[in-house]
């Protein structure tokens, strides 16, 4: 992790509010722990859920040691991604060699707002 700067002072995520915002950035790496590139994200708590969930939207900018620019964003269930559970959200390359792929994001917490298993996946027309 780089760094997680949120208005709401409780780091494990276990009292979110309407009223939370956070700013974040992560180096990408591989399992080998080889730096891939480094993520700057944003993320806004929207609205409670049917079921009392807070529902998020976040959006990043990836920028891969490549050349390659991704943006990603979507809507989240806070409470599932605390709780460990996978989310997705949509991916496009904006810039360099991957230009014009389309696809997704995928992460999920290993540590809470310190660390995350991630994948990027992109299609190609």
């Amino acid at each position: 992790m780089v760094s997680y700067d949120s208005n709401n002072p409780d780091f494990d995520g276990a009292t979110p509010t309407l009223d939370d915002r956070a700013h974040v950035r992560y180096e990408l790496r591989d399992r080998d722990g080889v730096l891939l590139g480094a993520t700057e994200g944003i993320g806004r708590m929207l609205r409670k859920g049917p079921e009392g969930n807070f529902l998020a939207y976040f959006s990043e900018w990836i920028r891969l040691l490549d050349g390659t620019v991704i943006r990603t964003g979507g809507v989240v269930d806070d409470a599932r991604l605390t709780a460990g559970e996978q989310q997705t959200i949509k991916a496009v390359a904006v810039a360099g060699p991957l230009r014009g792929a389309i696809g997704f994001r995928q992460f999920r917490p290993v540590e809470t707002h310190k660390s995350y298993a991630s994948a990027i996946i992109l299609y190609r027309r």
